[in-house]
């Protein structure tokens, strides 16, 4: 979700909505790792059990939109906004179940997983399967979201 909207709207030289001082943290997982944790719960002797997938650590706005300026050679246009009520300053995936169980263990850091992710958009956006739409206003709250149509192949 973040991550896909960020290196859109990055890419199009859009602006992104900073709400806070950056600092927040969140475990933003590629997707390779989620797969590989669900792929590992199937067929199990482990009946009724959650798990939790995610890298185990968190990463914090400013690195992450930093990484996605890296990634895509553009400065972000921020617009700095007040935290968002009833927002948690961290937060991140205790994987230590799913390690214990599963032998579950994230492998692609996040920078990496950024790089994987805008080199996939360039070359989606590049060949035209993504269509973007123009930007809209959702939820009355001034958010607004890429709007994209993945066409399929």
């Amino acid at each position: 979700m973040a991550p896909f909207k960020f290196c859109d709207r990055i890419s199009r030289g859009v602006e992104i909505q900073q709400f806070g001082d950056g600092s927040s943290s969140r475990d933003y997982t590629y997707i390779d790792d989620i797969v590989d944790g669900v792929v590992r719960s199937i067929d199990r002797p482990h009946k009724y059990e959650v798990f939790n997938l995610g890298k185990g650590s968190g990463t914090s706005l400013k690195d992450f939109i930093g990484l996605v300026e890296k990634h895509t050679g553009r400065k972000a246009v921020i617009k700095v906004c007040p935290d968002q009520p009833g927002d948690v300053p961290y937060t991140c995936a205790d994987v230590a179940k799913a390690h214990k169980m599963l032998g579950y263990k994230s492998t692609v850091p996040f920078d990496e997983g950024i790089r994987r992710t805008v080199a996939w958009y360039n070359e989606a956006y590049k060949q035209h399967q993504l269509e973007v739409c123009p930007e809209m206003q959702a939820n009355g709250m001034g958010r607004a979201p890429s709007m994209v149509e993945l066409k399929s192949a």
